[in-house]
């Protein structure tokens, strides 16, 4: 959430990311409580002032001045009661407003309505030519036996799938490749050279987070995605809808040493979300799907180099696409179709030539302070000063649409489908599937 007094400070700001975010919250009714919040509050403290000084009072009074005091007290303390009974129910109000103010937007971000309005920044690879029609991962992953849909939709209903043979294989060999190039600190520091950046080439930990998280602690980092969210019945807990969630709030009431940020994650797990709302939409594939497995990069850094990180990180997300030689175009994600607590977002969209156009396989989230400050992340400086840590998450590889990429634009003629140069030293030396 956005600190209060920001907001006051900066109201047409925060006025303009509303607007451009296209968020629905009545900024000046929480401006109306905000005044109404510390009118209350002083009120609270002049009345609990009264008391203590009655209390020091009453040591010092005789037995009839003790009883005229309590008694007048007694008054005082029901006032204050009444007093805070409404200043209870105003910062209930307060802070579901508050909690609703998006993030403000990068002043590089473009203005827009929708997806529709996202900016390509460049393509990067050329698309194949088949001289063949090429077919979709559906038929290609039933005839090759390695994704199976049908008995999925038996067992667990739409929107699941069963990874077989070489597919899982190839799971591996992207979540090796993913853990051996984000820890390689050269690999980093290549990267940060050849994009001019002022950072430090710490590696990425490698971490295994929980696929379950508080529904508060989700609450506190903004990515709770109402009926999105799978919900554990009689608990307090939630399904992860990514990796991010349970890492951002990996330093959750801590307080770091600045001389130790970065800290940086490449976390790994499956996710689950819903898709409520999307019914008919990529229906027939894995591309939308209730569990997903991906891997997440989650970076923890200083108010003065979360730009730059986020720069690094979509190196970083190039260069891995790049390995495997898929085409793609890199997307500044507009103003309409970000969400809530992003201060700036990209996304990267990999060819798919049986739909014959690019679609998300990543994107990348910077949120400056914005998900901090209800969990309480910190970082010291070196004079002594306590501030607040910013957050950059990340896709690494989201492994069912690499997967989707991978075998159409590998595919060959006759239904088998090559294996990228670069995963298959994890695959035992495997070439081809099917070949």
């Amino acid at each position: 959430m956005l600190d209060p007094k920001f907001i006051r400070e900066n109201l047409e700001e925060v006025k303009e990311a509303i607007r451009k975010k296209r968020v629905k919250v009545d900024v000046e009714k929480w401006l109306e409580l905000d005044e109404q919040r510390k009118d209350l509050q002083q009120k609270l403290e002049e009345k609990k002032a009264e008391q203590n000084k009655a209390s020091a009072q009453i040591a010092q009074a005789n037995d009839e001045e003790k009883k005229k005091i309590i008694a007048e007290m007694g008054s005082v303390k029901k006032e204050a009661q009444v007093i805070d009974k409404k200043l209870d129910k105003v910062k209930t109000e307060w802070q579901k407003l508050l909690m609703n103010i998006p993030n403000v937007c990068s002043p590089n971000m473009p203005e827009g309505k929708d997806d529709t309005e996202n900016v390509v920044i460049k393509q990067v690879g050329e698309k194949p030519g088949f001289d063949f029609e090429a077919r979709d991962h559906v038929e290609l992953g039933a005839a090759l036996d390695i994704i199976d849909i049908k008995t999925a939709a038996e067992v667990s209903g739409s929107r699941f799938f069963y990874l077989k043979n070489e597919a899982v294989l190839i799971q591996m060999a992207i979540i090796n490749l993913v853990f051996s190039t984000l820890g390689d600190k050269e690999i980093i520091e290549k990267i940060i050279k050849e994009n001019n950046l002022n950072l430090k080439a710490t590696p990425f930990q490698p971490i295994l987070p929980p696929v379950m998280i508080r529904n508060e602690v989700q609450e506190k980092i903004h990515r709770v995605f109402g009926d999105q969210t799978y919900k554990i019945q009689n608990e307090d807990l939630n399904l992860v809808a990514s990796a991010e969630h349970t890492l951002a709030p990996y330093y959750m009431d801590k307080t770091l040493k600045q001389e130790d940020l970065p800290k940086r994650y490449i976390g790994y797990s499956t996710a689950f979300r819903q898709e409520a709302g999307t019914y008919g939409k990529d229906m027939g594939g894995i591309l939308r799907t209730h569990q997903f497995d991906k891997l997440e990069m989650e970076s923890f850094t200083d108010t003065e180099t979360g730009l730059e990180e986020q720069k690094l990180i979509v190196a970083l997300q190039e260069y891995l696409v790049q390995q495997l030689n898929i085409p793609y175009q890199l997307v500044h994600v507009c103003t309409g179709d970000t969400g809530k607590p992003d201060y700036d977002q990209y996304d990267i969209e990999c060819w798919m030539p049986a739909q014959n156009k690019y679609r998300e396989t990543h994107t990348s989230d910077y949120m400056t302070d914005y998900q901090t400050r209800g969990i309480k992340s910190y970082y010291k400086t070196k004079e002594g000063e306590r501030k607040l840590l910013h957050t950059n998450d990340a896709t690494a590889f989201a492994i069912g649409r690499i997967l989707i990429a991978i075998l159409e634009n590998y595919q060959q003629e006759d239904g088998s489908v090559l294996i990228p140069e670069v995963l298959q030293k994890y695959m035992g030396g495997k070439e081809i599937i099917g070949g």
